[in-house]
């Protein structure tokens, strides 16, 4: 059951049987005006949603019920409204919100990201009303020092991108130029100046090839990669070229959409050290197979992109995780795909980014992790001797249900519980010891079984399939999703020894074969000394993924 917070908003009055009235009824309509308060009784933004107990949905004073359904051919767009599954449309609003409709009774719905409750509740209104709602944290952060952003929105323009980041409860919002957009012309490399204290946006790139893959920039502050304007018509240049210039300028570089387009070039980027991260959540369930490129991927059914994840960390490559949602139109909630970033200073992008790069992170599409190893964060690296055991400590809070909660090591469950339904909170606790060196991470998800038996296709985007999960009657993302969290790792050094396992080295060099002969086959370049150029990278890459461990 979800966790939902019901709140009384008025009583009930006797009244006779209300007529039906359609969304543009003149007679017998009252005015209703809802505020809506934070936890620290300041007016705050969110999503809202009234419909009559038919279903039937009225859009407040400023929308439309009927408002177009934006993708990305829509660029700059402007949105104030969203459609998710079942065709259930919100409206983006803050601090009020006003209603002319007929005296009946409704149902209302308000949904302000992940860590505050939902309300949903029947009102019945015969006269004008002007009701109070306040909004309650469902739990309390450990700490004040997690902030969430998405790394990867499309489209919208920033000033839509802010009324939906406080709506969502969203701290930093990516908002990346690429070749099929026309914002090129707001590139200003700083922060956009309507970002406030608590939500940031910047605009930044994504990168791309569409058989090499796709790579996230941010925090870029010189200028855009070139070319910016149009997709590179050959496998030439690599994304990984651009990784010098990027982080001369303190940028970031983000694998996009891993799990669903690890591409060829992603395991050389990262064996190479010119990827900071890899967006493990992003369009496509990471229990799921990638589904491009899948002629290169070694054993496509037995790796999954969270799979390909694990194998790159037993390789000993320190590689974390990030999320977005790759939003390109109003059937997507900017943030649905998030990264929650653990900041040692104050919260700035420059410090949001240096977390991302450091792996104080986790992703998200609505659970809340907590994951420590002796008291320390994500990310940290702890060294101890053959014999010593760790604490390990995992907790999650989720507005949605979950079914297990899991310790992982070197990619292998050593800890799980199931939750119980209805519950909302699990935790984990134990002592550990690896006469290993290994790398540790938590993770929480709901099963997707039931789901796949019932003809929902997680590969296919909702537009299409029109598949519905309850994650989406609350949620946008490009394809159905259920609930799912997971850290990025920390890593136990025991005796000073290195994180390897032969096989997944042995397994990318697979993977890089692979390439190599796609490229030689299929490969479209502009010069025999592009080819050339191109193929070494790779055998650099493969020799590489040989050398770890040694």
């Amino acid at each position: 059951m979800i966790n939902l917070i019901f709140y009384v908003l008025c009583h009930s009055l006797l009244s006779p049987p209300a007529k039906k009235h359609s969304q543009f009824a003149t007679l017998d309509q009252i005015s209703i005006q809802i505020n809506l308060w934070d936890e620290s009784n300041q007016p705050t933004a969110a999503r809202v949603r009234l419909t009559n107990l038919q279903g039937e949905y009225f859009a407040p004073e400023g929308h439309s019920a009927d408002f177009p359904l934006t993708f990305s051919a829509d660029q700059e767009a402007v949105e104030m409204d969203v459609m998710l599954a079942n065709e259930r449309r919100f409206a983006y609003v803050e601090g009020q919100v006003k209603w002319t409709l007929p005296p009946s009774a409704y149902r209302l719905e308000v949904i302000k990201g992940y860590r505050y409750s939902f309300v949903d509740d029947t009102l019945s209104f015969d006269d004008n009303r002007t009701l109070d709602i306040h909004l309650e944290h469902a739990f309390e952060l450990p700490d004040e020092q997690w902030f969430s952003g998405d790394v990867h929105v499309h489209h919208i323009n920033p000033q839509s991108a802010l009324l939906e980041m406080k709506a969502e409860d969203l701290n930093v919002c990516n908002l990346l130029i690429s070749d099929f957009t026309k914002d090129h012309h707001l590139f200003r490399g700083s922060i956009e100046p309507i970002s406030d204290s608590l939500h940031l946006l910047f605009l930044g790139q994504e990168y791309r090839e569409d058989k090499l893959g796709h790579v996230d920039l941010l925090n870029l502050t010189e200028g855009l990669v070139n070319p910016a304007d149009r997709m590179r018509k050959y496998q030439y240049p690599l994304n990984s070229d651009a990784s010098d210039y990027v982080r001369e300028q303190g940028g970031h570089i983000s694998w996009a959409h891993f799990a669903a387009w690890p591409g060829l070039e992603g395991p050389l980027g990262l064996v190479l050290k010119k990827v900071d991260a890899v967006e493990l959540l992003c369009t496509i369930d990471p229990f799921q197979p990638p589904i491009f490129v899948e002629e290169v991927v070694p054993e496509i059914e037995m790796n999954s992109g969270l799979r390909l994840w694990y194998r790159l960390l037993n390789c000993g490559l320190n590689v974390p995780i990030t999320g977005g949602t790759d939003k390109m139109g109003n059937l997507v909630t900017v943030g649905a795909n998030r990264v929650y970033a653990h900041l040692d200073q104050g919260f700035t992008y420059a410090n949001w980014v240096d977390a991302l790069n450091e792996g104080r992170t986790f992703v998200t599409n609505n659970p809340f992790l907590v994951f420590l190893v002796n008291g320390n964060e994500i990310g940290s690296r702890i060294e101890i001797e053959n014999g010593d055991s760790v604490s390990i400590q995992a907790k999650v809070w989720s507005q949605l249900p979950l079914d297990r909660l899991d310790i992982i090591a070197n990619g292998e469950l050593v800890a799980s519980t199931q939750i119980p339904e209805g519950e909302s909170y699990a935790e984990i606790q134990l002592d550990y010891a690896s006469e290993e060196s290994v790398w540790l991470a938590a993770r929480a998800y709901r099963h997707t079984g039931d789901y796949v038996k019932s003809g929902v296709n997680l590969k296919q985007r909702r537009n299409v399939s029109r598949a519905q999960t309850l994650f989406n009657q609350y949620f946008g993302t490009l394809r159905a999703e259920v609930p799912f969290a997971h850290s990025s790792p920390t890593y136990l050094l025991v005796d000073g020894k290195p994180i390897y396992q032969q096989e997944d080295a042995n397994y990318f060099v697979h993977y890089l074969d692979n390439v190599m002969t796609w490229l030689e086959k299929q490969g479209s370049f502009p010069s025999a000394e592009a080819r050339k150029e191109v193929l070494a990278k790779f055998q650099e890459g493969k020799e590489a993924f040989q050398s770890l461990g040694q």
